[in-house]
């Protein structure tokens, strides 16, 4: 990985502030449709006492719970913080739906199409937090991660062919929840105009959900963990897992994120390295989500592959030091990160 000073020098030569806002104010023209699963974050933030008397468990004293908009919702505010022509299809269960909730937490420019899961509540992950410390202790997921039934999976997808030509670009949060299964993913590869998506495994999918579920992606965006689970490749060198992904798929452009390493990207055959901005992180939950709804528009402009790295790492830098998705990715919040960057001050 290159070292951090030099690679900030040569950046800001070659995209000073002055154009890279020009970059990201034409964003505002791209009619962008986001797909994919609601998920309801609470943090249930507590200061742990100890362990209790009559069984060996932590105990915890209750301060506060705190709900935030995650999965799709977060990335359709994120993306309508650069467009103003964001529609968002996502799905919510047939109890405790919370749609009260989600309309509320989505920004005014995102209009959204419900559809509902039978026999299925709303999403929720709450993670209990150790508010001293700032770390995580356990999480409880309320989840119906099974398939849909034919008949919503059926009316999903035709709803999606009518929508789809009308967008300029189709961005997939794809959280193996059980929403985006093969006929919905064949009509997505068949239909948009240009096919963004983060495929996550995670807890709840593991080993169900890999990236090769598509056949065609315009971009995508993944960690190490999961290219490395999707290609069986444990311990191989990542420039030769990534290039195996592109040789198995007809995926055009591939953003790595790898922690505090930064990111790679593969565009056109070539493979770039950038650094990580911060050394600081509050919460990496919704980091992924951030970088990829901002690259995507990015992306889908065909942007240099330097700039787009870049961008990608500020856009981490800021996502991990908010709480959970309590915050969206903002364009004068990113301009203002960039301009700290080249002098010093992140």
């Amino acid at each position: 990985m290159v070292d951090e000073q030099s690679y900030l020098d040569s950046t800001k030569k070659k995209f000073p502030p002055t154009a890279i806002k020009s970059v990201l104010d034409r964003l505002v023209k791209l009619k962008v449709l986001v797909i994919g699963d609601t998920i309801i974050d609470e943090y249930v933030f507590t200061n742990p006492k100890g362990r209790a008397i009559k069984d060996p468990i932590l105990s915890l004293d209750f301060l506060r719970s705190e709900m935030y908009a995650g999965g799709a919702l977060a990335i359709a505010n994120h993306i309508s913080q650069f467009t103003p022509n964001v529609s968002l299809i996502t799905l919510l269960g047939d109890f405790e739906s919370k749609e009260d909730f989600v309309v509320q937490s989505l920004n005014r420019n995102v209009s959204v199409k419900v559809f509902t899961k039978r026999n299925s509540p709303t999403t929720v992950k709450k993670r209990y937090i150790d508010y001293v410390r700032n770390g995580k202790l356990f999480k409880v997921e309320y989840i119906n991660d099974k398939p849909l039934d034919e008949d919503t999976e059926t009316e999903i997808a035709n709803y999606l062919k009518l929508e789809l030509p009308k967008y300029d670009l189709a961005v997939i949060g794809d959280f193996g929840h059980g929403f985006i299964g093969k006929k919905i993913v064949d009509v997505l590869e068949k239909h948009s105009k240009f096919l963004a998506a983060n495929v996550q495994t995670n807890s709840s999918n593991m080993g169900f959900n890999y990236i090769t579920k598509y056949n065609r992606l315009d971009y995508l965006v993944s960690n190490d963990s999961e290219i490395r689970l999707a290609m069986s490749d444990r311990f191989g060198d990542l420039p030769d897992v990534m290039e195996k992904l592109r040789q198995r798929t007809a995926f055009r452009n591939i953003l790595l994120t790898i922690g505090k390493e930064g990111c790679r990207y593969i565009k056109n055959n070539h493979c770039l390295s950038a650094p990580a901005l911060t050394q600081t992180v509050k919460d990496v939950v919704g980091a992924g989500d951030a970088v990829f709804a901002v690259t995507a528009l990015l992306s889908y402009n065909d942007g240099n592959e330097e700039l787009l790295a870049f961008i990608a790492n500020c856009v981490g830098a800021m996502a991990v030091n908010i709480m959970g998705n309590k915050e969206s990715i903002t364009k004068p919040g990113l301009m203002n990160f960039v301009e700290s960057v080249y002098n010093g001050m992140a």
